[in-house]
């Protein structure tokens, strides 16, 4: 039987031909008629190509700060300075008006120079809720007491007044229906009038909701403004204006 002593020595044999086969084909040169050549672990320096490439990028970042004009030695690139940010430039500005009819310069104090006369109100939402400077969707309204009506809303200046600019708001959320707005205006103390606009609105609480309306004018001596609103040109509803501003 083989001895265990015999075992050993053919298992030694075996790996010392392995690792010389191993050494012949990674470290012996290799003959020119070969299909590839294997890379040499040194570079032409005699140094191992990792302190190569370290002693190589050093050298770049210490030539990095005459480009920058710093002196000092930079051995990480997390040491680099940062460049100066440029200083903004001086400039004169102003916010830009969106239309010269909604300058509050220009806005006609409404409670303070006329009369409002009215056919109907909503204890709950009665006229003055069109003047309170609350706009937008969801703002206090003036709105009929009555439904399906025609109203209307008439201004009674204190003194003729020069028109400009004409803005009003409608809101409805809750029925699918049209409501017209006519506007007209008199230079006689309301004894005719003549109409200067004509709007109609679709409402329907699916789409759309809330409509502001901005117009311009050359009105002269006004005395009397007067608002026809019309809540069911088609469908059912209540007359309604969300707010209302006027400018000279």
């Amino acid at each position: 039987m083989e001895t265990a002593r015999g075992r050993a020595q053919r298992r030694h044999v075996r790996e010392k031909a392995t690792i010389d086969h191993l050494v012949r084909d990674v470290y012996e040169p290799k003959t020119p008629d070969e299909k590839h050549t294997e890379r040499r672990p040194t570079t032409s320096t005699g140094l191992p190509v990792e302190d190569q490439v370290r002693k190589e990028w050093k050298a770049a970042l210490a030539r990095i700060p005459r480009f920058l004009g710093d002196k000092r030695q930079i051995t990480s690139v997390t040491e680099l300075p940062m460049p100066a940010m440029p200083s903004p430039p001086r400039l004169r500005k102003r916010p830009l008006e969106a239309n010269a009819a909604t300058s509050a310069a220009d806005e006609i104090d409404i409670a303070g120079c006329a009369a409002i006369a009215y056919t109907s109100e909503d204890p709950a939402h009665p006229v003055e809720h069109m003047l309170d400077g609350c706009c937008g969707p969801g703002a206090p309204r003036w709105m009929s007491a009555r439904s399906d009506t025609t109203e209307h809303i008439v201004i009674e200046f204190d003194r003729p007044q020069t028109i400009s600019g004409l803005v009003y708001e409608v809101e409805e959320t809750t029925r699918e229906r049209t409501q017209e707005v006519r506007v007209e205006a008199s230079e006689d103390g309301g004894q005719s009038y003549r109409q200067i606009l004509v709007q109609e609105y679709n409402f329907s609480p699916g789409g759309a909701t809330y409509q502001r309306e901005e117009q311009r004018f050359n009105l002269l001596q006004v005395t009397h403004l007067r608002f026809t609103i019309v809540p069911n040109k088609s469908g059912s509803g209540t007359a309604t204006l969300t707010a209302l501003r006027l400018f000279a």
